[in-house]
């Protein structure tokens, strides 16, 4: 077993990585909760694969209810936001009632945006079942729905009681999603864990230590930065194109990310701040892991760049590199834009 505390402010909470932990699920959550009714929400194609397995273990402790939606992007929308909460209300949920997120990203994020509108508050305990949500988007507070063709726009922070990682889930991964999960991997290693990328050239089964050190990046700069203003804006390496390139070319997120931090690298060559080197060492662990990738022109979608979150003000954060494990903010104003194209 690894754990970690992430340790803020007001809402603290363990995240616990163990091999087999969906097992012994009641152990963990009688921790964080004392009333009886959870609601699991949950897709199809993870409630195929563990749904069961998960009612029978809680069962023991609990009554335990279920809603179950379509996988996919597409669930992160406002129509299906609405349905769900429509279901937990038919179901007679009541504020002092837990939400389990069992499920990749999708669910994470759209069951922490219910949590924290919902009654103006519900408490939630998130169990990640892919390898992007695992050692990334599960812990954080980061929470939404993606509109009008732009992802993530409407959420608020909302950090879970719990996170409870079983890589065993892994398992059942198809090869395209255990990929898509090793582009945020590998930008927690670019960023902030030298010694992560040099382990991962190794091409090591991804496993508890491996998730351990992933989060372990993003645990320090959420402390620094719970509401991403500043150190933990960090953590969009590969994100500010990326997202641009996601929702145009209809890719997969760790996807997209992967061909963000190439454009955002060569960014920050055509500036003078990174090496030739550091391209090299990226795209050679992007190929080890057999992550797809294009070469896309950064300079096409600076305009895009102009609506994206990460726009404080008119000033745009992009996150650069000057070596592996030194990332840095580089703020450019909107009209300095022009220049740039």
């Amino acid at each position: 077993m690894r754990k970690l505390e992430i340790q803020l402010k007001r809402d603290s909470y363990e995240i616990i990585i163990e091999n087999d932990l969906l097992l012994h699920l009641p152990f963990f959550i009688q921790k964080v909760y004392k009333n009886k009714k959870i609601y699991i929400i949950t897709d199809d194609r993870v409630a195929e694969h563990y749904l069961k397995k998960v009612k029978e273990v809680l069962q023991e402790n609990y009554l335990v209810d279920e809603i179950i939606i379509l996988h996919g992007e597409g669930s992160k929308s406002i129509d299906v936001y609405c349905e769900v909460i429509k279901q937990l209300l038919n179901k007679n949920i009541r504020r002092n009632e837990l939400l389990l997120a069992l499920g990749g990203g999708v669910i994470g994020d759209l069951t922490g945006f219910i949590a924290s509108t919902l009654y103006r508050g519900l408490s939630y305990v998130s169990i990640p079942t892919s390898l992007l949500s695992q050692m990334d988007s599960s812990i954080g507070g980061k929470t939404g729905i993606d509109f009008y063709g732009r992802k993530n726009i409407i959420g608020c922070f909302k950090q879970p009681k719990l996170v409870l990682i079983d890589p065993k889930t892994l398992k059942t991964l198809p090869k395209e999603e255990f990929s898509n999960g090793m582009g945020e991997l590998i930008k927690h290693a670019v960023i902030g864990n030298p010694t992560l990328f040099q382990l991962l050239l190794s091409n090591p089964i991804v496993d508890e230590n491996i998730i351990y050190e992933s989060l372990s990046v993003k645990k320090h700069l959420v402390e620094l930065d719970e509401f991403d203003q500043n150190e933990r804006m960090l953590l969009n390496f590969g994100h500010t194109f990326g997202h641009v390139i996601e929702l145009k070319n209809n890719l997969k997120h760790g996807h997209a990310v992967a061909i963000g931090m190439l454009m955002a690298i060569h960014f920050g060559m055509d500036l003078g701040i990174t090496s030739t080197e550091v391209y090299s060492q990226v795209l050679r662990i992007l190929e080890l892991y057999q992550i797809p990738y294009q070469e896309f022109n950064y300079k096409e979608y600076l305009k895009e760049i102009i609506f994206d979150k990460k726009n404080l003000a008119g000033v745009i954060q992009f996150v650069l590199i000057k070596d592996i494990g030194q990332a840095f903010l580089y703020p450019i104003e909107e009209a300095n834009l022009k220049e740039l194209l």
